[in-house]
């Protein structure tokens, strides 16, 4: 009777172990989300220099908290952190669903509310047709929710031990834990920042003296996806006149000019800006080639009939 009992003792023992076991990872696991996604934000908007949306903004004033709160409530050992974060997460996701909503469903587009600056329809990165940055916001909340969720079940059968008490592993106690992570992902992406910048030509049209000839040029179809994915958030599908492409604009100016205007992007204050919204660079399209560029302008002549 006694081995019996015993036995059913360490039994539980060893399960809240793996429980606490399994809190610490989800948080610390958190904490890595949080602050890639902190991180990856600033890296595509102050390396790549892509301009954030509103609706973008309002996902980063959820994000930051939660990289800030994840490093202070682990380091400080805290066992209502998960509440915290699951708080912040909540509400996060919330913004990035609906904004990858506004991207992805027509319907939901035709409410955007951006006025300002980059609209929250348009989006640089688009790989394969769904990964946005909304989509990698809402990854980066959702790991967050589900850590969460999970610490908060480990606590509530802990019977009062504090997983945060320890880091996930013995090497390191909470505070150099929590400072290597932070450390080594602000280390990845800031130097990977002053190396894409440092790389980074001049944003100006590289090499072209005169407009490429048309047998040079990317084909018309491939102009009309660039336009498409880059371009219709501000100025509108090509089926509905482009609505900020003016006419006279580019009556007034050679292929050139037009180019290295796409090429340095506009500032939403400049003096020709009649739309108030500010265009990037490269319409956010780090990878636009020259060719592709001379064939944009191409066809942006012949939507507008001149």
């Amino acid at each position: 009777m006694a081995t019996a009992k015993a036995n059913l003792n360490l039994e539980q023992k060893q399960a809240s172990s793996s429980r606490l076991s399994a809190a610490r990872w989800a948080m610390y696991i958190a904490l890595g989300a949080a602050w890639v996604a902190m991180s990856g934000s600033l890296y595509m908007s102050e390396a790549l220099g892509w301009i954030p949306c509103q609706w973008c903004w309002i996902q980063r004033i959820f994000m930051y908290p939660s990289a800030i709160v994840l490093a202070i409530g682990l380091s400080n050992r805290d066992r209502h952190l998960p509440k915290y974060s699951l708080v912040l997460a909540a509400i996060g996701i919330c913004a990035s669903t609906y904004h990858v909503l506004l991207q992805k469903v027509p319907e939901i587009a035709k409410y955007e509310t951006c006025s300002v600056g980059a609209p929250c329809s348009a989006d640089p990165l688009n790989w394969m047709g769904f990964v946005t940055v909304p989509m990698l916001a809402f990854t980066a909340f959702a790991i967050i929710l589900v850590c969460s969720l999970i610490a908060l079940r480990a606590n509530a059968n802990a019977n009062g031990e504090n997983a945060l008490n320890e880091a996930p592993t013995r090497l390191f106690s909470p505070v150099p834990s929590v400072l290597l992570i932070v450390l080594t992902i602000v280390a990845l992406f800031g130097v990977s920042g002053v190396i894409y910048r440092s790389r980074r030509p001049p944003v100006t049209v590289s090499g072209i003296t005169q407009p490429v000839t048309s047998g040079q040029a990317a084909s018309q179809d491939r102009a009309a996806t660039i336009y498409s994915e880059s371009c219709t958030g501000c100025h509108g599908p090509a089926n509905t006149n482009m609505q900020f492409v003016r006419a006279d604009y580019l009556k007034g100016k050679s292929d050139l000019e037009v180019m290295t205007t796409i090429r340095t992007g506009r500032a939403a204050n400049a003096l020709d800006n009649t739309s108030s919204k500010a265009m990037p660079a490269n319409g956010g399209r780090i990878n636009l080639t020259d060719e592709e560029l001379v064939a944009l302008v191409k066809y942006l002549r012949q939507a507008k009939g001149v």
